[in-house]
């Protein structure tokens, strides 16, 4: 028989992002918590065998985008476009 799996809650509280970034911000906080949890109540090889499991699925779920939003500069629209040169 199996042992019964203990009780896991979440809460987690978001304030900016769009609706799928703040989905993707709560599928890797509850697959970082988990291989943390593996790690502190369990032993180091389940929590490796865990890890590598969701890194196979997605590599995004341990592992966060560090690409953000460019700022505006002064003398264009945009962070790289420059406003037209003219000479008339």
């Amino acid at each position: 028989m199996a042992a019964p799996s203990p009780a896991v809650e979440f809460v987690q509280c978001f304030g900016r992002g769009g609706h799928t970034s703040q989905i993707y911000a709560i599928r890797q906080s509850i697959a970082k918590a988990l291989v943390a949890y593996y790690q502190k109540f369990v032993d180091e090889q389940q929590k490796k065998e865990i890890k590598d499991i969701l890194v196979r699925y997605d590599r995004t779920l341990l592992m966060a985008n560090p690409r953000r939003c460019e700022p505006k500069k002064v003398g264009g629209r945009g962070a790289r476009a420059r406003f037209q040169k003219s000479y008339r």
